[in-house]
């Protein structure tokens, strides 16, 4: 391999460039005519020389020869170049998926090594897409021999494409992180341990390792040759990423993972329709396109510790395909991709061209470069409206609107391929149920400061930063300001309006500078804006809150030691005085003096409150600390409850909780409150800002005792939650942030 080597220097590559740039520019004749046909016939011998059978592929017990990193240790330190930390006592469950069809000579070796693996946390699924061969008999054979962790999934008719298999078994998978073992490839036994370390980092989207070429049972090929012509990556160590940097670097000319075999990926939730919709056209390119959207905001890493064996066939798919115009076609939609998703100048794309200019004159047997650019159309490519890149800052994750509305708006726009990463700023303690709320597929950065904002900015390449927290709009206004591209979304949930006086002017000052929106979501939100002649009235844009529906399961009321026949009101919120518990348990302890039908409290949150009440409520009253499943409980329950005397409620989460939860609510007159329960519920006023008790018990004791009073408000819960959905007030940021990214 030594002429190879010689040949693909980086001395040598940096010649050859100089030359074709030069010709191009001052002798575009004898560049297409003579210098691209003779680049490439060179580059086509060299090529068929490294082909040539050099060695055996090593037994795979011994193929790889260094140590793993452990977990949490080398690759810990690797990943903390944006201040990120890896989580503790990492060991997913890995879902293991082996699409076959009609590969029965190699699916021994396949099974065998992936049963090896060195980590044993994983879970595998066998598929086989109709195979005419004995495939099934020798995949029955396996999963008997490892019933414990094996599920066999057979097709009685042939999908029609290896795609369709892939995800049927991302579907079927249980896991967090999923492994295409493709049928006829074979993998180092480290390899699961070498890569999924990785993804204890939250950000870590995508893993892949070096790959060997190999036919015959000879390797033929490797991934530092075939990856030779890009030179801004180190293929001889272990690095990490960011999407943006890794596509702008070379994933936006040519796959550089070359076999999917020799990745793992967090699994998705959901299939975004245009990837779906280029699987359903794509024979070769479809794996790349996945990859791209998998990847999106987030970041990848990379091994060379562990070795993936992909199988060559002298006759296989793709390199028929690579004889066939579709190869360019498809190569234009991988660059329409691209161009939508991601920060590409229009010099890799011009790269990307070149490529293909090469492989058209070479492999491929092209003679008029006219034909090429009428299959990969650069200039249609280049007029492409890219999707900005969403960063969403949230202060911790805590519970509170201000904190959990952000991650559900992630979600949402994550569904609608938008590049989404979530900042934590980790102002306050955060809390695992409220992490839950987050897709684990939307990375997810822990800043340890503030000051390391501008790197990740920098990094991930961010287009629009959208907070939705004083302190952290502060923070960011500093960033925002010596960034000029970058646009700054505030959402106002009802703090600027209780800052304190003292505080106040340096706030909007900051935030003056740098944002380009702000979304208020109830009017006194701009009580404070106006007070001190804020002006940009355009920048105000007024959107209510949202969230997501999802499957309820009603906690039992004998659980909770509540007879059936109660009427229960259930309230959930931080457990501070001012959001009225005290009144809350006052209310119903007076209703139910009152007589008629017993009436209970489910009060769930935790603070002061929770910890001032435990243990001296009376029976009726009901305690459950903090509980991420609040839709659970207020099924439980006949109305969702809020007598809040907290002067910064804006648009309370409760009630759009209580509407999906299909009851009815009683609240005070705060913020936005009357507007949002409109008949589906019943709102009081407070009296000297405190909540009038009496009034309070009444209005219980009538729907408790009076079935049509209750029928009233509760049939207009559905029509009235309407309202409220996220995929609604997602439409609205997404206008926002349009009006902005321009």
């Amino acid at each position: 391999m030594k002429i190879y080597d010689a040949c693909t220097s980086p001395a040598v590559k940096n010649f050859i460039r100089r030359v074709d740039g030069f010709c191009e520019r001052n002798l575009p004749t004898v560049h297409e005519k003579f210098f691209l046909p003779f680049k490439n016939a060179a580059k086509s011998a060299l090529l068929k020389f490294s082909m040539t059978p050099q060695e055996p592929v090593a037994p795979i017990e011994t193929v790889e020869n260094v140590e793993t990193a452990e977990m949490g240790g080398e690759v810990r330190k690797i990943l903390t170049f944006w201040e990120n930390s890896t989580q503790e006592n990492f060991y997913p469950l890995v879902s293991v998926i082996v699409p076959n069809f009609n590969h029965a000579p190699y699916l021994r070796e396949r099974l065998e090594t992936i049963y090896a693996q060195t980590y044993k946390n994983f879970e595998v699924i066998l598929l086989d897409d109709a195979s005419t061969d004995n495939s099934r008999e020798i995949l029955r054979e396996f999963q008997k021999l490892h019933a414990d962790n094996t599920r066999t999934i057979f097709n009685e008719k042939n999908s029609g494409g290896v795609f369709n298999q892939w995800r049927k078994g991302i579907s079927a998978a249980r896991g967090d992180l999923i492994w295409i073992a493709e049928s006829d490839d074979f993998s180092a036994e480290n390899f699961l341990s070498e890569l999924v370390p990785a993804f204890g980092d939250e950000t870590i989207q995508l893993a892949f390792c070096r790959t060997d070429f190999v036919q015959d049972g000879e390797k033929i090929f490797t991934t530092e040759q075939y990856l030779c012509d890009l030179p801004g990556f180190d293929w001889g160590n272990i690095f990490a990423i960011t999407a943006a940097e890794f596509v702008a670097n070379g994933f936006a000319i040519k796959n550089i993972i070359p076999n999917v075999s020799g990745t793992i990926f967090r699994r998705p939730k959901n299939f975004h329709a245009e990837i779906l919709e280029l699987w359903s056209d794509m024979k070769l390119c479809g794996d790349w396109a996945f990859y791209l959207n998998v990847i999106k905001g987030g970041c990848v890493y990379y091994s060379p510790r562990a070795t993936n064996f992909y199988r060559v066939h002298k006759k296989s798919t793709s390199l028929k395909i690579q004889k066939e115009p579709r190869y360019f076609i498809e190569h234009e939609r991988i660059a329409e991709f691209i161009a939508k998703n991601y920060i590409v100048p229009a010099e890799i794309h011009q790269e990307h061209l070149k490529k293909l200019e090469e492989h058209f004159l070479g492999y491929y047997g092209g003679k008029d470069l006219n034909e090429l650019k009428e299959l990969f159309r650069l200039e249609k490519i280049l007029k492409i409206k890219r999707k900005p890149n969403i960063f969403m800052g949230v202060f911790s994750m805590s519970i509170g609107g201000g904190e959990t509305f952000p991650l559900i708006l992630a979600n949402e726009l994550s569904r609608r391929d938008y590049p989404v990463t979530v900042i934590d700023y980790q102002m306050y303690e955060d809390r695992p149920e409220v992490r839950q709320k987050l897709d684990a597929t939307i990375p997810l950065v822990r800043l340890k400061k503030t000051a390391g904002l501008a790197d990740v900015v920098k990094k991930f390449r961010a287009d629009i930063i959208h907070t939705h927290h004083g302190s952290v709009d502060e923070a960011t206004s500093y960033v925002v300001e010596n960034t000029p591209a970058l646009k700054h979304v505030v959402t106002l949930h009802g703090m600027y309006e209780e800052t304190e006086a003292k505080y106040l002017p340096n706030l909007l000052n900051r935030t003056g500078i740098s944002v380009s929106a702000f979304v208020y979501i109830a009017d006194k939100n701009l009580k404070p804006f106006k007070e001190y002649n804020f002006g940009r009235e355009e920048i105000f844009h007024k959107i209510g809150n949202g969230l997501e529906r999802f499957p309820i399961n009603p906690v039992p009321r004998a659980d909770l030691n509540i007879p059936e026949k109660s009427f229960v009101a259930c309230e959930v919120s931080r457990a501070l005085p001012l959001k009225g518990w005290q009144a809350a348990v006052d209310a119903v302890k007076l209703a139910n003096k009152m007589g008629g039908r017993r009436i209970d409290l489910i009060l769930v949150g935790a603070g002061e409150m929770y910890d001032r009440l435990k243990n001296r409520v009376p029976e009726f009253v009901h305690l459950v600390g903090f509980k991420s499943n609040v839709r659970d409980y207020l099924a439980a329950a006949d109305i969702g409850f809020l007598p809040s005397e907290y002067p910064g409620e804006s648009f309370p989460l409760l009630i759009i909780d209580s509407f999906f939860a299909g009851r009815p609510v009683v609240s005070s007159n705060l913020g936005e409150i009357k507007t949002m329960v409109g008949a589906a519920g019943i709102v009081f006023d407070l009296v000297n800002e405190k909540v009038p008790i009496d009034t309070l018990a009444k209005i219980l004791r009538t729907l408790a005792d009076n079935p049509e009073a209750y029928e009233k408000i509760n049939r207009h819960v559905a029509e009235q939650a309407e309202n409220f959905s996220i995929e609604h007030v997602a439409e609205k940021y997404i206008e926002v942030y349009k009006e902005i990214f321009s």
